[in-house]
């Protein structure tokens, strides 16, 4: 990911994020040897072989395709990668909600935007946690697909994939954008996630779907289907794709993703080009989909159809998705490199049968070697994760909670002492904004605070997250405080805490009487205004939070409020 993206994330919730992650994957790595070490014991004590329970009893039928093998093997990478992918620093933060899970909710109809809006308050209630199962649910699939070639322990993985298939559909992936107007391949519809489902329903099948050519059948008129029906939506006038501002703005949009040069300059020369002649390249998308389409449909798929299989879908991957994983928040490569796999193993592949015996002969790689090695590897990495969950963090913790600073363009430049005699050539103080004015004589200050979204996809105060914001208030002055919620989906409030609460990661309780808007553990949607008061009548260092307990303050949703006796309300920035 970007690091540019971890300056506005909270070191707190990183180091409670992996320190938690590291924890779990430990015990549950250490409970999977004693379990293995147990059942061997037991078999030893009876005198029995696992072999005699039927533990290779999967294994046995003599025959397969090779697509059978590609897809298998294929889909349990893609299940490693994306639970790798899950593990990164925005993925436990609102930042993952944000720029990536609140992005399914445009132009979708009534009902799914309530839908998917539940969705991403539940994930945002046990953000951290939500986290944590995603990386090890997903870990767990593409470990137990790759170690389990057509045995028990595979078809488990396989199953579990379908079961945490269906919401990733519906909440991460919005229904593949099916219902959205200006649905498009280019932005990855129908989802990565339906490749997957149906990537292990086939390898789930009876052997005898596969060696009667069946799955190959079902797989050419699936991915016909799909190609006519995606040729059909970006060729619809109300899809917006044959004006100059269509194609422009899902290729703009990825050109704001932190990425590098290398790989940012053609989407930028695609953007342009696509404003320029927006008609003649929407015509070529549309007509290179309805030929693969009808090409599959008809069997006419020779060699110029996968040169033009392959090269439209490395494009659209590469200009249109953009790789799926750039950014920082992508949770998996997105729907061409699954697309591609399923055509390749579900279809092409399909009548290409090997038999595992003979495969077996040519490894000549021993079963009990590769025991062995797993045994050994497992309880290395349980080692590992057990001194990293459980020592390592104890330095981790000392980083504090500050990130990084950066560099804001509005902005003015104080080297001075302040009025304590302390420098503060390490912030910047800003003009009084529009969102906070005063009044000197009548020691009142007044506050406009908005729950929004900042650029990097953060929850935010007035576009500041993480402390980036310091507003200072004189000791004893009156604050009249407006709050309004501008974020679209997440519920939230606003509330005065002892900075201290923050670092505790709450419960919260106002600072000051009446310091929070109405019902702020319960928030308001979005547009909504509230108004409330209260005297800043001591002294020390607070922080503004959503109260709603949901994570968002320990995520970064959080500002400095100062009061000391100061001559008036400043704002400084970092």
């Amino acid at each position: 990911m970007p690091y540019s993206l971890l300056d506005h994330i909270n070191p707190v919730t990183l180091h409670v994020f992996y320190v938690s992650l590291f924890q779990v994957t430990g015990v549950l790595l250490l409970l999977v040897l004693l379990g293995w070490f147990w059942t061997r014991m037991q078999y030893r004590v009876n005198g029995e072989s696992p072999k005699s329970h039927g533990e290779d009893s999967l294994n046995q039928s003599a025959e397969y395709p090779k697509g059978y093998r590609i897809l298998w093997w294929g889909l349990g990478l893609l299940w490693l990668i994306d639970g790798l992918l899950q593990a990164q620093p925005p993925m436990a933060t609102s930042m993952f909600v944000d720029m990536d899970v609140a992005t399914n909710v445009s132009s979708q109809p009534h009902w799914l935007i309530v839908l998917l809006g539940a969705g991403i308050q539940a994930w945002t209630s046990h953000q951290i946690a939500s986290a944590i199962f995603a990386v090890l649910i997903q870990i767990f699939i593409g470990m137990a697909i790759l170690l389990g070639y057509r045995r028990r322990l595979g078809r488990i993985g396989l199953y579990v994939s379908l079961i945490w298939s269906i919401p990733v559909w519906i909440y991460g992936e919005g229904l593949g954008n099916l219902f959205a107007s200006g649905a498009s391949w280019l932005t990855g519809t129908p989802g990565a996630v339906v490749f997957y489902i149906l990537g292990a329903i086939w390898l789930l099948l009876p052997p005898r779907y596969w060696q009667s050519g069946q799955v190959g059948r079902w797989t050419r008129y699936i991915m016909a289907g799909i190609w006519l029906l995606l040729a059909v939506f970006q060729a619809l006038p109300g899809s917006g794709y044959w004006s100059s501002t269509g194609l422009y703005n899902i290729f703009r949009l990825n050109t704001l993703m932190p990425q590098p040069g290398i790989l940012l300059a053609p989407i930028v020369w695609m953007m342009h080009q696509s404003r320029l002649h927006p008609v003649f390249y929407n015509g070529i998308m549309v007509a290179i989909m309805a030929y693969m389409g009808l090409a599959m449909l008809f069997k006419k798929t020779g060699k110029t159809f996968w040169i033009a299989s392959v090269a439209w879908l490395l494009a659209s991957w590469w200009l249109g998705q953009d790789f799926g994983i750039v950014g920082g928040v992508g949770t998996d490569p997105q729907s061409a490199p699954l697309a591609l796999l399923f055509m390749l193993g579900g279809w092409h592949y399909a009548s290409q049968i090997e038999t595992i015996s003979s495969k077996r002969m040519r490894t000549g790689v021993r079963s009990t070697n590769l025991t062995t090695l797993g045994i050994a590897s497992t309880g290395v990495v349980t080692a590992l994760f057990l001194v990293l969950g459980f020592a390592i963090p104890q330095v981790v913790v000392a980083q504090g909670d500050k990130p990084a600073p950066v560099v804001h363009s509005r902005v003015v430049k104080k080297t001075s002492p302040d009025s304590s005699g302390h420098p503060v050539s390490s912030r910047k103080l800003m003009h009084s904004p529009k969102w906070m004015q005063y009044n000197a004589s009548r020691h009142q200050v007044d506050l406009l605070l908005k729950a929004s979204v900042n650029q990097f996809g953060s929850l935010a105060f007035d576009g500041y997250a993480n402390g980036f914001l310091t507003i200072t208030i004189p000791t004893g002055w009156t604050v009249d405080a407006s709050f309004v919620n501008e974020q679209v989906i997440l519920k939230n409030s606003a509330m005065i805490v002892p900075f201290s609460q923050l670092r505790h990661g709450g419960p919260f309780t106002p600072a000051f009487n009446g310091a929070n808007s109405p019902n702020p553990t319960q928030g308001v949607g979005h547009g909504v205004f509230q108004h409330f008061h209260f005297v800043a009548s001591h002294s020390g260092r607070y922080a503004v939070v959503s109260a709603v307990p949901d994570g968002q303050a320990t995520s970064g949703m959080w500002d400095y409020i100062i009061v000391k006796n100061v001559p008036k309300p400043t704002v400084q920035i970092k």
